[in-house]
C-alpha cells in the first residue's frame, strides 16, 4: 500500500495560463470632444469678428443664413467626428497602445493644432478660391463644378486641418504611451464599433444628399435656409436603425476596433442601400405615371420611405456579419 509523502512540496494543478484582458476605454471619443469645441471655437469665434466688422452687410445676410450655416456645420461636423475616431482608433491599435500619455497635454495640444491649422488652410483655400470662383462661373455646368469644388476643399480642410494635427500629436506621444504587452488580449464594448459604423454611415450620407441638394433644390441661392434643417434631421432615423442593427449583431464585447472594417462596412451598406433605393424608385416612377390622378402622388411615397428605412436593419446586419465575422466567431 501507498501513501501520498505529507512533507512533499505540493504542487498546483497544471492549468493553461490566462491573460489579463485589458479593456480599450473610451480615449478616441475624447478626441472627438476635443475636435467638437476647438471647431466650436473657431467657427462661432470666425462668426463673432465678422459680426463685429459687419462688412458687406454681414448682420443682415448672417439672419437670414444662419440655419443653413448651423446645419452645415453639425453635418460636417460628424464626418470631421467619424475621420477622428477611425484615426484615434487606428493608431491605438496599430501600435498596440493601451492608453495615450499625456493625456491632457494631448487633448489640449490637439484643439490648439486643429485651431491653427483649421485657421491657416481656409485662409489659403478663400485666396486660391477667388480666381477658381471666377473660372466656375464661366462654365455652363457651373452648379456641378461648385459641388465638385465644394466637396474638393471640404476634404482638405478634413486632411490638413484636422487629421494631420491629430496624427502629428499622436505620434509625438507614441513613445509616452502606456503599451499593450505582445499578444494581450483587449475587451472594447460592442456599441463603440456599432457607433462608428452609424456615425460613418450617416456622415456618409449627408454628404451625398447636401451636394444633391444643392444641385436640384438650390438650397443656398435664398429662402430662409430651413430645407437643410430638414436635411439633416432625416439623418436621426437612419443613424439610430444602423446602429441598433450593428450592436444587436455583435456580441457584448469585441477585441479590436478595426477602423479599415467600420468603414468598409458603412461604404458597403451605403452601395447595397443605394441599390435598393434605385430599384424602389422605379417602382414608384412607374406607379406614378400609370396613375391618373397626380393629387396622389404623396401615398406613392410615404409607403417606399418606410419600406427603405425598414430595409436598412436587416441590410445592416448582414453586412456586419460579413465584415465582423472574426469577433462573431469569437462569441
Amino acid at each position: 500500500m501507498t501513501t501520498d509523502n505529507p512533507f512533499a512540496t505540493p504542487h498546483a494543478p497544471l492549468t493553461a495560463p490566462t491573460a489579463n484582458v485589458t479593456p480599450a476605454g473610451n480615449q478616441p471619443f475624447l478626441f472627438v470632444i476635443a475636435m467638437l469645441v476647438a471647431a466650436a471655437l473657431v467657427f462661432f469665434g470666425s462668426n463673432a469678428v465678422q459680426w463685429i466688422a459687419d462688412l458687406g452687410g454681414y448682420r443682415n445676410r448672417l439672419v437670414q443664413y444662419l440655419p443653413t450655416m448651423l446645419v452645415n456645420w453639425v453635418g460636417g461636423l460628424m464626418f470631421y467626428a467619424a475621420a477622428v475616431l477611425l484615426l484615434a482608433h487606428y493608431q491605438r491599435e496599430r501600435h498596440a497602445i493601451a492608453r495615450f500619455q499625456p493625456q491632457t497635454l494631448l487633448l489640449v495640444g490637439f484643439g490648439i493644432f486643429y485651431v491653427i491649422a483649421t485657421v491657416v488652410v481656409s485662409t489659403l483655400v478663400s485666396y486660391f478660391s477667388v480666381s477658381l470662383y471666377q473660372w466656375i462661373f464661366t462654365q455652363e455646368g457651373r452648379t456641378l463644378w461648385m459641388v465638385l469644388y465644394g466637396q474638393l476643399t471640404s476634404l482638405i480642410n478634413l486632411g490638413l486641418g484636422c487629421l494631420l494635427p491629430l496624427w502629428l500629436v499622436l505620434h509625438l506621444a507614441r513613445s509616452r504611451s502606456e503599451l499593450l504587452a505582445p499578444g494581450q488580449p483587449v475587451a472594447l464594448p460592442s456599441w463603440q464599433v456599432a457607433l462608428g459604423v452609424a456615425l460613418c454611415f450617416t456622415a456618409l450620407v449627408y454628404k451625398v444628399l447636401a451636394a444633391l441638394s444643392y444641385s436640384a433644390l438650390y438650397l443656398y441661392s435664398g429662402g430662409d435656409g430651413w430645407q437643410s434643417v430638414f436635411l439633416l434631421t432625416g439623418c436621426v432615423v437612419p443613424f439610430a436603425v444602423v446602429m441598433a442593427a450593428v450592436q444587436t449583431r455583435l456580441p457584448a464585447q469585441v477585441s479590436r476596433f478595426g477602423a479599415g472594417r467600420v468603414l468598409g462596412a458603412a461604404l458597403a451598406l451605403i452601395l447595397v442601400w443605394a441599390v435598393a433605393i434605385v430599384l424602389v424608385s422605379v417602382l414608384v416612377a412607374f406607379a406614378a405615371y400609370s396613375s391618373r390622378y397626380s393629387d396622389s402622388l404623396p401615398l406613392y411615397l410615404l409607403p417606399p420611405a418606410v419600406l427603405l428605412l425598414a430595409l436598412l436593419w436587416p441590410l445592416a446586419r448582414w453586412v456586419t456579419g460579413w465584415f465582423f465575422t472574426e469577433q462573431l466567431s469569437r462569441a
